[in-house]
């Protein structure tokens, strides 16, 4: 792998792709670091509203801080994951207090009795089965209407996004863009924040440049530490 900063136009070569992603992060890093401080929010810079692609390992701590960053100003918590119980018990870990409303959107069953050890009884929640078989105009007629039932509800809407790499799987790159495109607007109506995640280690450099101009901002997070830079933007 070889890579050019776009700010200082040094070059690095490396024969692991891996080793030279991670080195290319930590050149970046030097020059457009942006600590996370007391009252400053990584996406002050798009409004507060907006999408943003948060690029890291999907299980990770540095991803679960970035999920706790962009959903703990959301009064309503939409998720639309594969891992729907790592997301709830994250909520009941870091949070000080659940939601006003969380809702999850997935093809997991029995989402409440696979998370052991947290009483839902009284957490206001809601849980939308999916269709593994659902196409992209069924899953983003779905997330609209889970939108519709809570944007006159008081409070600001925070969606988390984790299912990129299955979409890139099952569907042309161009339909998955237009889908986020479309799906992005949709939540910029709403006023609603939302971040998608996407593993730059198993998804390729090129996939991601297709995909990223469909987002506000990118950001790689390091620890609590994030990179951010605008992307090329909705389209």
């Amino acid at each position: 792998m070889r890579w050019t900063c776009p700010y200082c136009e040094s070059t690095g070569q490396y024969h692991d792709e891996t080793d030279g992603a991670e080195a290319f992060e930590r050149h970046l890093f030097g020059h457009v670091e942006s600590l996370v401080e007391s009252g400053v929010h990584a996406a002050d810079d798009i409004g507060g509203t907006g999408n943003v692609l948060v690029r890291s390992r999907c299980e990770s701590t540095a991803s679960d801080n970035a999920r706790i960053h962009f959903l703990s100003p959301g009064d309503i918590v939409l998720f639309v994951t594969m891992s729907p119980a790592e997301r709830l018990r994250l909520l009941h870990e870091e949070l000080h207090e659940w939601p006003a409303q969380t809702v999850l959107l997935t093809t997991k069953s029995d989402v409440l009795g696979s998370v052991s050890g947290i009483d839902f009884s009284e957490v206001p929640l809601e849980v939308v089965r999916l269709d593994s078989r659902l196409g992209l105009s069924g899953l983003g007629e779905t997330v609209s209407r889970v939108i519709d039932e809570y944007e006159a509800a008081a409070g600001k809407i925070a969606i988390e996004v984790d299912i990129l790499p299955e979409l890139t799987e099952k569907f042309d790159l161009q339909t998955v863009f237009k889908f986020l495109h479309v799906l992005g607007k949709r939540f910029d109506r709403a006023d609603a924040l939302a971040h998608y995640h996407v593993d730059p280690r198993t998804l390729s450099e090129s996939t991601i440049n297709v995909l990223e101009p469909a987002f506000d901002l990118s950001i790689t997070p390091r620890d609590r530490r994030f990179v951010s830079e605008p992307s090329p933007g909705p389209v």
